[in-house]
């Protein structure tokens, strides 16, 4: 990984692919994006749309195609790891690119405020009652549902591919409503913060509030109390 990057440096120079948001935060275009969409309007919005101060963990973006979205016989568009966001070059539009790079950069706040976010376990409890009353559901559909499968914070593939497969995400979209904000937040508890932060900017922030008052009060005080170069104290 440490070659690649410092081969995906050098490439970027020589071929002009770099730039930067936040002003000091390099974006490294590895491969041409595959559909018609402006990048430099991409960032432009997410850097007027999210807060400089949850940006502070991130040292470089990537865009491009990368292995690591086609692993596990699954499709991913991007990942936050070590720092860095690896962002897909194959968008459907703007607004699809936005979605991905603001929903890395919640991993990233988790990442850095985990401590606070999850401290009086309040989000964990209002996750883990949300899958209880979903495994209810499915049972009620005749879904086959494994009621300690429900009972996990954490991704599971096991877990990942009975909602993928056997339940369908057209069918779990109609089965989440009012009680997550989308399919892809029952996945685990990171990705129902993720997904939670995504909306706050980007959506519905007064339905996140009604569906999901732990987890949007949490979104809504970082927001308001973390000062620029705060630390994970608040």
């Amino acid at each position: 990984m440490i070659e690649y990057i410092k081969e995906s440096n050098r490439s970027a120079q020589q071929n002009n692919r770099e730039r930067h948001i936040y002003g000091t935060i390099p974006v490294y275009l590895k491969d041409h994006l595959l559909t018609d969409v402006d990048l430099n309007a991409v960032l432009a919005d997410v850097q007027r749309l999210i807060p400089r101060k949850f940006v502070s963990n991130i040292d470089i973006i990537y865009v491009g195609d990368f292995k690591d979205f086609h692993k596990d016989n699954r499709d991913f568009n991007a990942m936050y790891e070590h720092g860095a966001l690896y962002i897909s070059n194959d968008q459907d539009d703007k607004n699809d690119m936005i979605d991905d790079i603001v929903h890395e950069i919640a991993h990233a706040v988790e990442e850095q405020y985990y401590k606070y976010i999850y401290s009086d376990n309040s989000v964990e409890r209002e996750f883990l009652g949300k899958r209880k009353r979903l495994y209810h559901i499915c049972k009620q559909e005749d879904l086959e549902p494994s009621y300690n499968q429900f009972l996990e914070t954490e991704y599971d593939l096991n877990f990942d591919n009975y909602l993928h497969k056997q339940v369908g995400y057209p069918t779990l979209n109609s089965l989440v409503i009012g009680l997550f904000y989308s399919p892809y937040a029952v996945t685990s508890l990171r990705e129902y913060f993720a997904n939670g932060f995504e909306n706050y900017f980007l959506k519905e922030p007064n339905y996140l509030k009604k569906i999901s008052p732990s987890l949007y009060k949490r979104i809504d005080d970082l927001v308001m109390n973390i000062e620029p170069g705060g630390n994970n104290e608040i």
